[in-house]
């Protein structure tokens, strides 16, 4: 009677044991399943790390919501959830980019995961916890940076400073309008038509200017001699009206006999060109006393030409007079 007693309880026992199981443990070994991974357990300051949760199911869930509720790093990114059905269970995948901005022993989770059926949780459920190191990107012998030096102390109010500025803006504006009177001035000077020199005036311009080259000292004779002749044959197409730069010396002195009577003229000129000619085209080369002959000739013809000038002006005043 005690053996069939023990076998009955025996019996009972291993009914309610196994309906235990049969409601409980079955459904938790094929419901809800979590888990998070990251890309880089090791990584320096500002890294881009991505967590990946995945998250399978026998539930009748649309979608999932993970709930950070702490974290020692910043989220750049995330994505939603895919989801994906595999035979008679659901997968989603999420993907979120994380960055740590200090150094340290951290751990990723554990997150809260809801799984949900048209905006309504109807199973929740918690990640693992995943270990992150973060290094900094200095080295061990690496200094920190520190300024070089401390920042200067500004006393008193800063005001004082607009005086400076005023006067710099000051001297700014007065070269500002010196520059603008001095481009005015140089406007007005071009606009100014100069006086037109008489051919005599002109005539003792240039030989001036032509010895104050000093070409003789330089040895530069030649050019002395073919300057002197476009100014002589420039002088005599103002003052004779005929073109002297386009002809010969013989041509040019052939000319000069029609138009003027002046004995001393034409041999004080004909010396003149004939110099010229020779120190030009045969390689004469004159000596002192010739130089000092040739400028006597150039200072008496000059000086024929200036009595004519002034005996005609005054020829003019007493006609003016009378």
């Amino acid at each position: 009677m005690r053996k069939k007693t023990i076998f009955i309880l025996l019996f009972i026992l291993t009914i309610l044991t196994a309906f235990y199981y049969t409601g409980h443990a079955a459904p938790e070994a094929a419901g809800t399943q979590v888990s998070i991974s990251v890309s880089e357990n090791l990584a320096f300051i500002g890294d881009r790390i991505r967590l990946k949760i995945i998250v399978k199911t026998t539930s009748d869930a649309d979608n999932i919501n993970v709930k950070i509720m702490t974290k020692e790093f910043d989220i750049l990114e995330q994505a939603a959830a895919q989801k994906r059905t595999e035979q008679d269970s659901q997968l989603f995948e999420k993907h979120i980019e994380i960055a740590f901005f200090k150094t340290g022993d951290f751990n990723v989770g554990p997150f809260t995961i809801e799984l949900k059926k048209n905006e309504k949780v109807i199973e929740t459920r918690e990640t693992n916890s995943v270990p992150v190191t973060v290094k900094s990107v200095l080295k061990e012998e690496d200094k920190d940076i520190k300024p070089l030096k401390n920042l200067l102390e500004i006393k008193g109010n800063p005001r004082y400073l607009l005086n400076y500025i005023l006067i710099v803006l000051g001297v700014i504006i007065v070269l500002f309008l010196i520059r603008f009177w001095l481009k005015r001035r140089k406007i007005k000077a071009a606009e100014t038509p100069k006086r037109l020199l008489s051919p005599l005036e002109e005539l003792e311009l240039r030989i001036k200017e032509l010895y104050q080259q000093s070409l003789f000292e330089k040895g530069k004779m030649k050019l002395f001699f073919f300057e002197l002749t476009i100014i002589l044959k420039q002088f005599l197409h103002r003052t004779y009206r005929f073109n002297a730069e386009d002809f010969t010396t013989y041509e040019t002195l052939y000319d000069l006999k029609k138009r003027e009577a002046e004995v001393l003229i034409l041999n004080n000129l004909e010396y003149l060109f004939s110099t010229a000619d020779l120190v030009k085209f045969a390689k004469y080369i004159p000596d002192d006393g010739a130089l000092s002959e040739l400028a006597k000739k150039i200072e008496d013809t000059v000086g024929i030409y200036k009595a004519r000038a002034a005996a005609a002006l005054e020829q003019m005043q007493k006609e003016k007079v009378s």
